[in-house]
């Protein structure tokens, strides 16, 4: 089985061939016109990463395709991310936990194996050709690991990877544990941006969730960070918590923005069923968090006072207070990128065929001394996974604009969306200028979910 081609050349007669349906009923993608759109344009549930439809490969397709794929040099810009599987402690609202930290030993051993599977692909067209322009190493939590470790693989990530000239190298992970040896370990090996989950600076908050530091520990470690002026120091923060009021987070952003920090990102919290958090609360172990109308305050508060402060925004979720916060991987990853994925439970993606890596770390690590590049699945790209990607770009911009993407994929689409862009004008999620529609207020805290109606109503109008 061949790689499908998904360039722009062999796409263009797709798009070309494309043909509007009869519409059928548009209602679930409208909003709801109101004096409140924030709160009420669409019906609350939990979003998640909006997308394309995508179908597995079976196991026996994966080899061939799998062999295509890495015989050819990439030609999209290209991130790459590193999964660190292992945690000092679990975090109560995380899915992401895979497995405690215990030991030096354990530190080394993961170090060693990951260096391996960077040299796997190290000679093949697909990891040596096109630069590199973002890196990631994630989790877990990459600073649960010994400083020379840390330093090893960030060098080892430097030796195997074409990084750019002006590649973006974040390292991500708690403050608690975060002590100076690792610090420096990790701006030796050439790490030039941290991302570090506060979360909130509210003790009684963060402990109640399973963060170990008070704030005092928390400022004192990121302005040790921030003094040595080797790289942008960025924080997370997230609304939605139990024990969270407005006020509390209104102090989360102020303490945030007098540390002169590089950058803030913020973020909704997501209580799914399958976290510990949910159980919690349905046992009566903490209170729910904010409401809906709450949280929508919070996101308000967020934007406004952040433009305030003369902060830029970078994205839907991201602040910077100057030039060195560039969010490059936080926002590629969201685009038609190549993603070159390294570590047990990570996934990544080439010309829009999706995979993922054993999540275990003993399989994970079992193919790797095999000699085998251990990819779990693979999924196929969607028929018009480019324009899905291509969608969200614009939105997580703040914008749509259907006529660039007329011209970049087929004249048919300038007029594709009408019915919901006027709807959505109407409703106050969207505002035209020129010609493209920016995001309000409201249609940036709803952002997630229109990107998904617009990509299920371009999939209702095919054939």
């Amino acid at each position: 089985m061949q790689a499908q081609h998904t360039d722009r050349e062999k796409a263009v007669p797709m798009f070309n061939a494309f043909q509007r349906r009869v519409p059928d009923d548009i209602s679930r993608w409208l909003a709801k016109v109101s004096q409140n759109p924030i709160v009420e344009a669409f019906p609350e549930k939990i979003d998640i990463h909006p997308g394309m439809d995508s179908s597995m490969l079976l196991p026996t397709e994966m080899p061939e395709v799998l062999s295509e794929l890495v015989s050819k040099p990439r030609t999209r810009r290209t991130v790459a991310y590193i999964n660190v599987p292992y945690c000092e402690t679990r975090c109560l609202y995380c899915l992401f936990y895979i497995k405690p930290y215990r030991n030096k030993e354990e530190s080394k051993a993961f170090a060693d194996t990951l260096i391996k599977e960077l040299q796997l692909w190290s000679d093949k067209p697909v990891q040596k050709g096109e630069p590199v322009h973002a890196v990631y190493f994630g989790g877990g939590t990459p600073t649960a690991l010994e400083a020379c470790d840390i330093e090893r693989i960030i060098k080892a990530v430097r030796r195997y990877l074409p990084l750019a000239n002006d590649c973006e190298i974040t390292y991500e992970g708690r403050l608690s544990g975060f002590g100076t040896d690792k610090m420096e370990a990790a701006l030796a090996g050439g790490a030039n941006r941290f991302s570090l989950g506060v979360q909130s600076f509210d003790t009684k908050i963060r402990q109640a969730v399973g963060r170990r530091s008070d704030k005092e520990t928390l400022i004192r470690q990121l302005e040790k960070l921030m003094s040595y002026d080797q790289a942008a120091v960025v924080i997370d923060l997230i609304y939605g918590f139990p024990f969270q009021t407005l006020e509390t987070w209104k102090e989360d952003l102020r303490i945030g923005r007098e540390l002169n920090l590089d950058g803030i990102d913020c973020y909704q919290l997501r209580v799914f069923e399958k976290s510990p958090l949910y159980k919690y609360i349905q046992n009566g172990k903490l209170p729910p968090g904010p409401d809906h109308e709450l949280r929508a305050a919070m996101f308000q508060e967020a934007v406004q006072s952040m433009h305030e402060a003369g902060w830029k925004r970078l994205s839907i979720s991201h602040w910077a207070s100057n030039t060195r916060e560039r969010n490059f991987y936080n926002y590629y990853a969201k685009t038609r990128t190549d993603c070159l994925a390294f570590g047990p439970g990570a996934g990544g993606n080439l010309s829009g065929y999706g995979f993922m890596q054993h999540r275990q770390p003993d399989a994970w690590a079992k193919a790797v001394e095999s000699g085998v590049k251990p990819i779990a699945m693979m999924t196929k790209p969607p028929l018009f996974w480019e324009l899905g990607r291509a969608v969200a770009e614009q939105l997580e911009l703040n914008f749509f604009n259907p006529s660039q993407l007329a011209h970049e994929f087929s004249e048919k689409f300038a007029t594709l969306w009408n019915p919901l862009i006027d709807n959505w004008t109407e409703a106050g999620l969207l505002a035209p200028v020129g010609n493209r529609f920016e995001l309000t207020v409201s249609g940036q805290f709803w952002q997630g979910r229109m990107t998904q109606h617009l990509l299920d109503y371009f999939k209702s109008q095919t054939k």
